[in-house]
């Protein structure tokens, strides 16, 4: 059984832990301030907001019970570089060329919102651009509360297949270079819906495991896709990380990651040729590689392959991956370097005997590699010991430092960057590129030093 979705619709925290309130906003309002909004989320471009943008929420409490109800993400806290991840803002204390980050239970921030009246709760917040996934926590009669809540009139992705849903809805935020700046990193409007119909599809599916279990996949397929293109398509598999949950993980990276909104957008400006994405579970796996390289290679790639227009050939083929996703990318990599061309390491990569061993893995020089985690990432060490094994070894490839920690706001970073500038480029265009980038380097120089 197949569900083809429309992109847009977002997804989940892999990394939340949901303790005490951290941070919470100190703004109140009325319920006539809400009276125009329909429940759900609205972005409005507002110049009183110190972002240039308000996100509006208003939550239907389908219990009709609650007695107070909270709007929380672990990523709309924002960082001032220079000051760095110790020295977390609220929102409404925005100021230019902050970046969002979080990530964990020290940085989730909570607003209680505003009971306006019909069983709906409201509240906004200003952010920066990006995509963000947010979710509620109600407090019941009884004093108990229950998290984790999305929007039920901004749903999550469900996996049609399996029944089984993600974890949280998501905010998509424009971005506005008067009142964010334009230094790097800053502009993510990559990351949001395209509006002109340029969109792909997201299809939940299921296949038989190695155990005979149902298992789900998501595959994204271009706008304009063709099951019987004479030239079948390039395909990249994705791991997601650690997650509270069995199952579900195959749509972690299509919806928190906003995987499809930024495919669609790099095809759609023609930074990359069109590709097929597969992403899966590995999370009931307990991260037992032996397990994961079998389902891979004997179940999911035989699955996609055969009931998609994907090419059988490796030097079409990609893998990548986040946190534990990461340690299997890295595995895979040193492993299975001839099954695949192309590698994204981000945020967590092999350590010990695994690394002390590379230099038998003389088959590595082959691939394009891409190794990238945030500045912030508690798991940093492992991934520049990766990056500094391979420099040792002579081993050509990329290292991508951003500021942002653990979280979402980092791999959507990491996955734009890999697809621009890594995926399905081989050395010799990335030489010929860096080679055009130098001259042009040059040029400005000597013309900037005749006019001085």
């Amino acid at each position: 059984m197949k569900k083809t979705v429309s992109l847009g619709i977002a997804l989940s925290l892999v990394f939340s832990m949901f303790g005490s309130t951290s941070f919470a906003s100190a703004e109140t309002s009325s319920a006539s301030d809400y009276a125009n909004y329909e429940p759900g989320v609205t972005v409005e471009k507002d110049s009183a907001s110190p972002t240039g943008y308000y996100a509006t929420f208003v939550y239907e409490d389908e219990t009709e019970t609650a007695a107070k109800v909270e709007l929380y993400s672990d990523t709309f806290l924002h960082f001032d570089v220079e000051e760095g991840f110790e020295s977390p803002y609220i929102p409404e204390d925005y100021r230019t060329g902050m970046v969002p980050a979080g990530g964990n239970a020290a940085t989730t921030y909570y607003q209680t919102l505003e009971n306006i009246g019909d069983n709906l709760w409201a509240g906004k917040v200003p952010l920066s651009s990006g995509a963000y996934p947010y979710n509620f926590r109600i407090t019941n009669p009884d004093g108990s509360t229950t998290a984790r809540l999305d929007d039920p009139n901004n749903p999550t992705l469900t996996n049609t297949a399996t029944g089984i849903s993600s974890l949280s809805s998501m905010v998509y935020i424009p971005y506005s270079a008067d009142k964010m700046g334009t230094g790097e990193w800053l502009d993510r409007s990559v990351e949001l819906p395209r509006t002109d119909g340029k969109t792909g599809t997201v299809e939940t599916v299921a296949y038989t495991g190695a155990a005979g279990d149902t298992r789900g996949l998501a595959v994204y397929l271009p706008h304009g896709y063709d099951p019987d293109r004479k030239k079948p398509y390039k395909v990249l598999y994705m791991s997601h990380g650690m997650s509270g949950d069995l199952y579900g993980n195959e749509l972690r990276w299509m919806n928190e990651g906003a995987v499809a909104n930024i495919t669609d957008n790099l095809v759609a400006d023609g930074k990359t040729e069109p590709f097929v994405v597969v992403t899966m579970n590995n999370q009931d796996f307990n991260w037992d590689y032996s397990l994961i390289e079998e389902d891979q290679f004997e179940y999911i790639m035989p699955y996609v392959e055969a009931n998609f227009n994907v090419s059988h050939k490796a030097k079409d083929r990609a893998y990548a991956g986040l946190s534990m996703g990461g340690m299997t990318t890295n595995r895979m990599y040193f492993n299975h370097a001839k099954e695949f061309a192309y590698f994204g390491i981000w945020s967590y990569a092999v350590t010990g005997d695994e690394l002390s061993d590379i230099e038998t893995y003389k088959h590595l020089k082959h691939p394009s590699v891409m190794v990238g985690v945030g500045t912030w990432d508690f798991l940093i060490d492992p991934v520049q010991n990766l990056h500094e094994a391979l420099n040792d070894e002579g081993i050509e490839h990329a290292y991508v430092e951003l500021p942002a920690a653990h979280d979402w706001q980092s791999w959507q970073l990491l996955y734009a960057k890999f697809v621009e500038n890594h995926l399905w480029k081989d050395k010799k265009d990335k030489k010929d590129k860096k080679d055009k980038k130098g001259k042009k380097d040059k040029k400005e120089k000597k013309q900037k030093g005749n006019k001085d």
